[in-house]
């Protein structure tokens, strides 16, 4: 995918008035094809929550929130993240409603990605997930850090225990691909099918530590590596990754047409 138009890796001024020209879209199926992601296999959504957007309200009194947006994984484009913070930065003199900001954020998005977007202004961040759920994966023994991701570090257990697991992994991290800068995420897997190995999964995790991806193919190739290696009969990856920015993106893949979503905050984030 060429990124030569993106927003992303270039220096640009800081905004002065309100620009919708600043948003820039990603093609979901042009950087699905050089992978092994296939398209319609898994549905779900990406979120992202913006926590530093200020404008101006009606009385000209700065105003402060954090903005959560939703839109689908079948909208045929995603979000440049650079492009999103200044154009969120280009509200700081505008004046307007609460209604009117979302309303002109959710049109700007809705024709950037030429999909459904779903914004809500929120006074605090979601709430911290203190459900413990999930085995965390960060200390079980592994086969160590590998240069390039291998699906073939997965591997199904011996034994064939059938059951629904649920796993954490917090040590994931992966490249921009036009900075080379870091993004650290923690990864949630869930799955219904035979046992997989826990300390390959970990290995798999740890093996993106030099791959180059943005966060919504990361997940995606997560989600399609275990489904390719291990077959379960049901997946759903969610991968959390920390705020860059002031903004955290959230992608959530699974294998269930129907799913149900809440919108929970990693204790990191």
């Amino acid at each position: 995918m060429q990124n030569n138009n993106l927003i992303l890796g270039k220096k640009i001024s800081f905004p002065k008035e309100y620009d919708p020209k600043l948003l820039t879209s990603i093609d979901r199926i042009s950087s699905r094809i050089s992978t092994e992601i296939y398209r319609n296999k898994f549905y779900g959504l990406d979120r992202w929550t913006c926590y530093e957007l200020s404008w101006l309200g009606v009385n000209g009194n700065p105003k402060n929130g954090v903005l959560s947006i939703e839109y689908s994984s079948e909208s045929p484009f995603f979000i440049e993240s650079k492009s999103l913070k200044l154009y969120l930065n280009s509200y700081h003199n505008f004046i307007a409603s609460n209604n009117t900001v979302i309303e002109t954020i959710t049109n700007d998005l809705q024709h950037c990605l030429k999909s459904n977007v779903f914004v809500t202004l929120l006074n605090e961040p979601h709430p911290i997930d203190q459900r413990n759920l999930y085995t965390n994966l960060d200390h079980i023994p592994h086969s160590g850090v590998w240069d390039k991701v291998d699906k073939f570090l997965l591997s199904l257990s011996p034994k064939k225990e059938f059951n629904i697991y649920k796993l954490s992994c917090s040590l994931f991290r992966s490249l921009c691909p036009v900075t080379n800068q870091p993004d650290w995420a923690t990864i949630l897997i869930q799955y219904k099918g035979r046992y997989i190995d826990e300390s390959s999964i970990l290995s798999y995790l740890l093996s993106y530590r030099s791959h180059k991806g943005f966060h919504e193919e990361c997940t995606e190739l997560i989600y399609t590596h275990i489904m390719l290696q291990c077959n379960p009969d049901e997946l759903s990856i969610e991968a959390k990754f920390l705020r860059r920015g002031g903004i955290d993106i959230n992608p959530f893949r699974t294998s269930l047409k129907e799913f149900s979503y809440f919108p929970y905050r990693d204790l990191r984030q």
